[in-house]
């Protein structure tokens, strides 16, 4: 487990939310790592949690939370997953037709077009060949991202770097971008460790889900701190990436980051076909690939113009929805199944009203919490000072509600049991 979410997070994903700290939020070096830090225990820890689902259950993450939400309950979270992932190919899609747009150079629209092409391609007829070949990719980009790290290091003690950012604000906000990168593997937790053997020790998938997740997470977003400090008149994440070793080794770089994204890309497309099955839609995965392809398309060719504000834009959009539904998988697995109150993913009845209500409330229960500037800022975001305290809040809440609303179904449940003819009588 742990090279596993170890390669696949020393990526340029991870990269990009500590360009964002500097580029966007110009906060202080030590204030942006303390909040990379912060972010990505936070976000670790519920996900590695959720790792322990995979071989306990045997089922895909988001088919697994139908115990939780019910059969056909669970088609909000896996409808939700469904479009997050075809918002990460979108993102995909930007970085490597920018790269393709920098590397040729062509307009951009053509860089992304040409990117999805050759993913489709791929993703048809390279499929299982493309997984073994994202474990080479991960171990050449791990030998970058070392020698990296001691450039970045030099880059940044001699950096004339001036941060305007900070403040509590400015940390609540890095730590939210940092906690959204193991988050957002939230949903997929349990795909990759449900062919474990059922008696597998739960200490011995947490701490090499959590540990492989938080490792890279916190390494390769210090780098991009880093680095950015010294190239942030570039202000672009793959122009910052590829001059990090000077100009000599721009284009191998971007060819290094072109083909390491189709490769990184692969465990997003099957998670995407997988949430289409937890939506009982009887789909093809190439129709998967092909639908949800065409739509990132669109979606990174509109969202390119501004890649920096959609790339954000989207960390906190899966952060609202997921944590939330983390929540309640967790509350519902951990605290009920003890209990034998959590049915199987198979057997479980068409809607579980608690999840349901409770997963609703919470967001709406952080909504003024948001700060979304200069679209929306809550009230009580906008009291604190601008800081964003809603993911604690939506997961809290939901914890909460949760638990009472499930408990109170027990307590009646038993007493119908235990009282067959008062229930009767009962209008």
């Amino acid at each position: 487990m742990f090279p596993f979410w170890f390669g696949a997070n020393a990526t340029l994903y991870s990269f990009l939310v500590g360009f964002l700290g500097i580029a966007v939020l110009r906060l202080p070096m030590d204030l942006a790592v303390e909040g990379v830090v912060l972010g990505t225990v936070l976000g670790s820890i519920p996900f590695a949690l959720l790792s322990i689902v995979g071989p306990a259950t045997g089922y895909p993450q988001i088919a697994q939370s139908r115990s939780s939400f019910g059969r056909r309950g669970a088609y909000l979270p896996a409808a939700l997953n469904w479009f997050s992932t075809t918002g990460w190919s979108a993102v995909t899609f930007i970085l490597g037709g920018l790269a393709f747009s920098l590397f040729l150079p062509i307009p951009f629209a053509l860089g992304v077009a040409i990117f999805a092409v050759i993913q489709f391609v791929v993703a048809f007829y390279g499929h299982n060949f493309l997984h073994r070949f994202e474990q080479v990719m991960a171990l050449i980009l791990v030998g970058v991202f070392a020698v990296m790290s001691v450039v970045a290091v030099q880059g940044a003690t001699a950096a004339a770097y001036a941060p305007s950012g900070g403040g509590i604000a400015g940390f609540a906000f890095m730590t939210i971008l940092a906690a959204s990168i193991p988050l957002s593997w939230a949903p997929y937790a349990a795909d990759f460790s449900r062919y474990l053997a059922r008696d597998t020790a739960r200490p011995r998938v947490f701490v090499p889900a959590f540990l492989g997740m938080a490792v890279a997470c916190i390494w390769v977003e210090a780098i991009g701190i880093l680095v950015t400090t010294s190239l942030v008149s570039l202000r672009d994440p793959v122009l910052v990436f590829s001059h990090a070793f000077g100009p000599e080794l721009v284009v191998p770089l971007l060819l290094l980051l072109v083909v390491n994204l189709l490769a990184a890309n692969a465990p997003n497309l099957y998670s995407s076909g997988l949430s289409l099955l937890a939506l009982d839609i009887p789909v093809k995965r190439g129709s998967s690939v092909l639908v949800g392809g065409a739509i990132a398309t669109v979606l990174a060719v509109w969202g390119g113009t501004d890649r920096i504000s959609f790339y954000k834009s989207w960390l906190f959009f899966v952060e609202y929805w997921i944590a939330p539904w983390a929540a309640i998988v967790l509350i519902s697995f951990f605290v009920f199944r003890r209990r034998g109150a959590e049915p199987s993913p198979d057997t479980a009845p068409p809607w579980r009203v608690s999840a349901i209500a409770a997963y609703i409330a919470a967001v709406i229960l952080a909504v003024p919490f948001m700060n979304r500037a200069p679209r929306f800022v809550g009230p009580v975001s906008s009291a604190l000072g601008g800081v964003d305290l809603s993911n604690l809040i939506s997961f809290a809440a939901a914890s909460l509600l949760f638990y009472a609303l499930t408990s109170r179904v027990e307590r009646r449940s038993r007493a119908t049991v235990d009282h067959p003819l008062v229930s009767e009588s009962e209008p």
